[in-house]
């Protein structure tokens, strides 16, 4: 016979056993299946890869739910039968018992994995995306949110700095965000989240209201960022632009700040209305990856450059290419225009600044050299006068726009030089290289004011204050 203490748990276990039934409550319903939750993290890791529109093996394309509920060469008309695992192709294909079992000659799916997908067929085999026919692969990836790091365990390459309207803080790229620096001590503070892995690129508009970022999963997603700013407050997101299926490098306002131009990897230049979203221009003209892009002076030329060794001119009122440089030779990874709009200075692999006219055949009238190495990106100072070039010699070199003479080279980065900045007044540069430093320039003197390791919580080697 029981004891006594062992009696009351006995009793209190079938209590909690029977009491639902005795006071007619029914167990919590288990939760519906859901396609973008559960199902298509299970496809990615193990279909996507031999059935996408590039590698679409048996004709059977996966990444759009019409396409694959509709199915291949092989097999049953429709894949999914709602309601009827057994009668679904695509679950006979992934039990164990398969002919040919999927995914093909590698493991099985786990069974319950193989329990989920039956059950999700079983419910209807709904999808909850936002249409049959898009990529829903796409978004999927877009909507993968992953946080940036407390403390990073390493840098990352500082690939955008711009210094905020007020010339007060340095913005940098980071690990899904923006890191915030100021500029009179170096320390730490803000951290814009929510962006994808890698950011490219980032613009403040000149009347200081606006915030774009360049940014991107790389060979998975990109898009362009859009933040209204109010002195003293963290940047509030506005919208999403120019989604595309890898990153997005480039973006710039127009100097009256009305419009926003982005570009990347997918070769196309968009061109959007600030306050209301409305994309105004669209052009694919490049074939390769859009690096850098800038507005003229008047806002209505654009010029692009592009990793196929090409420099080119858009008019954005009138929608239509202009003209194209073709003399680099080299992938062309930076472009800005003259003072008075009639040039563009564009430079890149080949280790050259080249100046060239946007009339008639886009004459080169002028190239800086001596650079050492491929230049990844250039500045304007806010007064034109002052050229910014830095790149693979790890040096920030200044010159005079006019004539192309040498004014200071800046010295300090221990590696590429990834991007740079001045200042609104002008007075001070920012630059950021592939080991994750940014630095601050005094420009009179040439001397670093901040050498700052961007990588929140991370010591510097030596365990030594970042100075």
């Amino acid at each position: 016979m029981p004891r006594p203490a062992a009696s009351r748990r006995l009793l209190a276990a079938l209590l909690l056993m029977i009491a639902p039934a005795a006071f007619g409550e029914e167990p919590p319903a288990e939760k519906p299946v859901s396609f973008m939750g559960d199902v298509a993290p299970i496809l990615v890791r193990n279909c996507i890869a031999c059935h996408n529109p590039k590698k679409p093996e048996s004709k059977y394309v996966m990444t759009s739910f019409a396409k694959l509920a509709k199915g291949g060469k092989v097999g049953e008309d429709a894949t999914l039968e709602p309601g009827k695992p057994d009668e679904s192709y695509l679950i006979e294909l992934i039990r164990h018992d398969g002919e040919p079992r999927m995914p093909y000659k590698q493991d099985p799916l786990p069974d319950a994995e193989v329990a989920l997908l039956e059950r999700w067929v079983t419910e209807g085999a709904k999808y909850d995306g936002q249409s049959a026919d898009e990529d829903w692969t796409f978004l999927l990836r877009k909507t993968r949110k992953v946080d940036a790091p407390e403390s990073y365990p390493v840098a990352v390459p500082i690939t955008a700095v711009a210094f905020t309207p007020d010339g007060s803080h340095v913005e940098a790229s980071g690990y899904h965000e923006l890191t915030g620096w100021k500029t009179a001590d170096g320390a730490l503070d803000g951290r814009l989240k929510g962006l994808p892995e890698r950011t490219y690129d980032a613009a403040f508009s000149k009347d200081g209201k606006w915030l774009a970022v360049a940014c991107g999963d790389p060979g998975l997603y990109g898009l362009a960022k859009l933040y209204s700013v109010e002195p003293g407050a963290e940047p509030k997101f506005v919208r999403d632009l120019a989604e595309a299926q890898d990153a997005v490098f480039a973006v710039a306002f127009s100097p009256d700040g009305s419009k926003v131009a982005t570009a990347g990897a997918d070769r196309v230049l968009r061109v959007y209305d600030v306050a209301k979203g409305d994309l105004l221009f669209q052009v694919e003209d490049h074939a390769d990856w859009i690096l850098d892009l800038a507005f003229s002076p008047d806002g209505k030329l654009l010029a692009t450059a592009s990793r196929d060794k090409t420099s080119k001119v858009f008019d954005v009122e009138k929608k239509e290419s202009l003209v194209t440089f073709p003399s680099h030779a080299q992938p062309v990874y930076a472009v800005l225009f003259a003072p008075d709009g009639k040039a563009v200075a564009s430079a890149g692999g080949d280790a050259q600044v080249r100046i060239w006219t946007i009339d008639g055949e886009a004459k080169e009238v002028r190239k800086i050299g001596g650079l050492g190495g491929a230049v990844f990106t250039t500045a304007l100072s806010p007064d034109g006068k002052s050229l910014a070039a830095a790149g693979a010699d790890h040096r920030v070199r200044l010159f005079n726009f006019e004539d192309g003479k040498a004014l200071k080279t800046l010295e300090g980065h221990k590696d590429w030089v990834y991007s740079v900045a001045f200042s609104p007044d002008g007075k001070q540069a920012a630059s950021g290289s592939w080991d994750g430093e940014v630095r601050v320039w005094n420009l009179e003197d040439g001397k670093a004011l901040q050498s700052i390791l961007a990588a929140p919580g991370l010591k510097p080697a030596g365990d030594q204050a970042a100075r």
